[in-house]
C-alpha cells in the first residue's frame, strides 16, 4: 500500500490532519507526507496552515464494507476485492481461475477501456471502477442482451441513490441530461460448455482536469448531481443490482429486461447517425430486438445493427 493511499485512508474521516500527526501516526518523516500530497495529481486534498483535508467523493473505497452491503442487499459474491491500482478491474477478472461470483474494483487504472478499445477516462479515487464475473451456460439467453442487462443495473443503482433522469444509450452508455455519465464493458472468456462473463463499469463521481480534458464527448459527473454520494455505497449498489439482474438473465427472464430497457432508451425514435466499421450511414432508431441488436430504418428498410465496432450519435 502506498503512502498516499494511507494518508487518504486516514483523511476519509472526513477531518482536518495535519503534517505533524500525520508524520508520527505513519512513522514517516513529515517532508515525506507533503511529498506524497504533491503527487496525487487530480485529488483535491485541501491543504493549507492547518493541515489536510479530504472532500467526501474522494475517500477511498472500503471493501469490507462493500462487501457487508452487498450481503444485506440479499446477494452473495465468492470474493470481492479492492486494488489501490491495477491494469484493468476486466482483465484481472479475466484471468484469474475458477467459476464463482467475483467482485473486483479498483481506485486506480492504469489500462482502463470503454468499447471500440479507447482508454476510459478517469481521475483516481474520484470513480467507481468495479467489474463482476461469472459463468453462464451457452443456452442461459442471447448474449447480446447481456449489455443491455447491464445497463439496466447501472440506472436502477444510480436511483436508489437518488439520480433521477438516468437513460441508456445502446448498446452500453448511461446518460444524464444527453452527457455521458457511466459506461459499461463486457468481455468474456470461452470455458468448456460455459462462458465466463465479465461486466465492468465506470462511473464518474468527479473527475480532474486530466481527466476531463481527455474526454472527446460530453460528460456528466455524479458528484454534481448528488454531492453527498458515497463511492462505496454506490459500488455495492451496483455489485448487488448486476446480481440481481444476472440471475433474471440466467432463468430466462429476458424479455422483462429488455422491456425495462425499453422503457429507458435514450434514443427511441430519434434520427441517429451510426458508424459501423468503416460505414457511416443516417438511420431512424426503431426499437431494440430480442437479440439485443438496435433495429433502425434506413431509406424505409429496416436494419439489425449488432453491438462491436459500433458508434451511434444523435443527429
Amino acid at each position: 500500500m502506498s503512502l498516499l493511499h494511507q494518508i487518504l485512508e486516514i483523511l476519509a474521516d472526513g477531518e482536518r490532519h495535519s503534517g505533524v500527526a500525520l508524520a508520527r501516526r505513519l512513522g514517516v518523516s513529515r517532508a515525506a507526507v507533503s511529498k506524497a500530497v504533491s503527487l496525487a495529481g487530480d485529488i483535491p486534498i485541501a491543504v493549507d496552515h492547518r493541515g489536510y483535508r479530504l472532500p467526501d467523493a474522494f475517500r477511498p473505497l472500503d471493501a469490507a464494507r462493500i462487501q457487508g452491503l452487498v450481503m444485506a442487499a440479499g446477494r452473495a459474491l465468492d470474493g470481492l476485492v479492492v486494488h489501490e491500482e491495477t491494469a484493468s478491474t476486466n482483465q484481472a477478472l479475466l484471468a484469474a481461475s475458477g467459476d464463482g461470483v467475483y467482485a473486483c474494483l479498483a481506485e486506480r487504472q492504469t489500462a482502463g477501456r470503454g468499447r471500440r478499445g479507447r482508454a476510459w477516462q478517469a481521475t483516481p479515487y474520484g470513480s467507481v471502477l468495479v467489474s463482476v464475473a461469472w459463468t453462464i451456460t451457452e443456452t442461459a439467453g442471447p448474449l447480446g442482451v447481456l449489455s443491455l442487462a447491464a445497463g439496466v443495473a447501472v440506472v436502477r443503482a444510480l436511483e436508489a441513490l437518488g439520480v433521477q433522469g438516468a437513460v441508456l444509450k445502446w448498446p452500453n452508455d448511461v446518460l444524464w441530461q444527453a452527457r455521458k455519465l457511466a459506461g459499461v464493458l463486457i468481455e468474456m472468456r470461452g470455458e468448456a460448455g460455459a462462458m465466463r462473463v465479465v461486466v465492468g463499469v465506470g462511473i464518474n463521481v468527479t473527475l480532474g482536469p486530466a481527466a476531463a480534458a481527455a474526454i472527446d464527448q460530453e460528460w456528466a459527473a455524479l458528484g454534481a448531481i448528488v454531492p453527498t454520494i458515497d463511492r462505496s455505497r454506490l459500488a455495492a449498489q451496483v455489485i448487488s443490482e448486476l446480481l440481481a439482474v444476472m440471475e433474471d438473465y440466467r432463468q430466462g427472464h429476458v424479455a422483462a429486461l429488455l422491456a425495462e430497457w425499453r422503457r429507458r432508451h435514450a434514443f427511441a425514435r430519434m434520427p441517429v447517425r451510426i458508424h459501423e466499421g468503416r460505414e457511416v450511414f443516417e438511420a431512424l432508431v426503431v426499437d431494440v430486438d430480442d437479440d439485443g441488436a438496435l433495429v433502425v430504418e434506413v431509406k424505409g428498410k429496416r436494419r439489425r445493427v449488432q453491438a462491436g465496432d459500433v458508434s451511434v450519435r444523435p443527429l
